[in-house]
């Protein structure tokens, strides 16, 4: 039977297709951190968000087997019924003293996590201002909190204080992310505590593109000195999958209590807290200083000559880096062609990132050569002038 929602869906269908926002599943047969296999086309994938290339490295492959060896498949419930082992417990307080928090509480994955902790910190009484270009986990987080939310205009922190010095909210909260991850540049952090601690707020970060990949053993951009509470996640840099709180013990009891995605969610797999557990150990080696290094060398070199080719890439100062066209249909058919030619690097359009401003979002990872990016120069150059 043909029902209203059914007509409703293909009308809503063809208006995506119209607007060139229409997305597919395809398969992809990852061959190693930097190339990938689509319909037997051997690529080089500069869209995975692997950014340490830990995700095929065998000590993270030891680790998730031998935790599965000894615990099993699966953990079985959730976290606050029989879901926590004690070396899940061992593992929150290994996280905690690599990043430098009093505390983790380690959650089945980043989304849920932003999804779960915001809305169980704030609620009707509480203000919520947010960077304008935080991940929609956030702002989901967000509405679920029923907070007042305000949405401060990117990175602008005179328009965050007129906000906040408005607002005659008991409590505040400001939320951003350290990194963002359609634009690559960098939240301005030491203003954001300032705001904070001058009017109150309680500051939180999503640290989900710094964790693994930025400061002295990748432990990140957010710390204890610069914000109230850190989401960091374990399925880029990490290598694996998971979302982690990071905060004061209070916190982290409160959330234990009150924190939906926590406490109703079967706790992580055996074999995902194995596997982390062995990239904190990695992440805090000097072969892992050196690949930070050399990515964000690489990183530098590609952004200067992407934007040497006219492309406008935004403020991106980190390994994401977006080349931005503007019109969806261009941007996928860019895509299309640099695919031709032996790259995956992905169209990302509306309602994704803003109207106006369809790009690709290429990604580099420590596994990246500079042959790499140089052939992806030459392959964008060679669009450009086709176009």
């Amino acid at each position: 039977m043909i029902t209203p929602v059914h007509a409703a869906i293909r009308s809503r269908m063809e208006e995506i297709r119209a607007k060139g926002r229409l997305r597919t599943l395809r398969a992809v047969n990852r061959i190693s951190p930097r190339e990938c296999e689509i319909d037997g086309r051997r690529l080089i994938d500069f869209s995975s968000n692997d950014y340490m290339g830990l995700s095929m490295r065998p000590e993270l492959i030891a680790g998730a087997v031998a935790w599965t060896e000894r615990f099993g498949t699966g953990s079985g419930a959730s976290r606050l019924i029989s879901g926590t082992s004690a070396a899940a417990l061992e593992l929150e307080e290994k996280i905690a003293a690599w990043k430098g928090f009093e505390s983790a509480l380690i959650l089945s994955s980043g989304y849920a996590a932003n999804l779960g902790i915001i809305s169980a910190l704030a609620n009707k009484g509480t203000t919520i201002f947010a960077d304008k270009l935080n991940h929609a986990s956030i702002n989901t987080g967000c509405l679920l909190s029923q907070a007042e939310f305000r949405r401060y205009r990117h990175s602008d922190t005179g328009h965050l204080r007129r906000l906040i010095s408005a607002s005659e909210a008991e409590l505040k909260l400001i939320a951003s992310d350290t990194v963002f991850s359609m634009d690559g540049d960098v939240a301005p952090l030491e203003e954001l505590r300032l705001i904070a601690t001058e009017s109150g707020a309680f500051l939180f970060l999503d640290d989900a593109h710094g964790t693994g990949v930025t400061g002295k053993e990748g432990k990140g951009l957010a710390t204890p000195e610069n914000c109230d509470a850190e989401l960091a996640t374990f399925s880029k840099a990490v290598g694996a999958f998971g979302g982690c709180l990071l905060s004061t013990g209070e916190v982290r009891e409160y959330l234990i209590n009150t924190c939906s995605p926590f406490i109703f969610s079967t706790a992580m797999p055996p074999s995902t807290l194995g596997a982390v557990s062995a990239a904190v150990d990695l992440l805090r080696s000097e072969e892992m200083e050196e690949a930070r290094r050399h990515l964000h060398e690489l990183s530098g070199f590609a952004r200067d000559a992407v934007c040497s080719l006219g492309y406008e890439c935004g403020n991106s100062v980190t390994m994401i880096l977006p080349v931005i066209i503007g019109d969806p249909l261009r941007t996928v058919e860019v895509s299309r062609r640099l695919y031709d030619a032996g790259f995956l690097a992905l169209a990302v359009r509306p309602p994704t990132v803003p109207e106006g401003t369809s790009r690709l979002r290429v990604s580099l990872n420590a596994a990246h050569t500079r042959e790499d990016v140089e052939r992806f120069i030459d392959a964008l150059a060679t669009i450009k002038k086709e176009f």
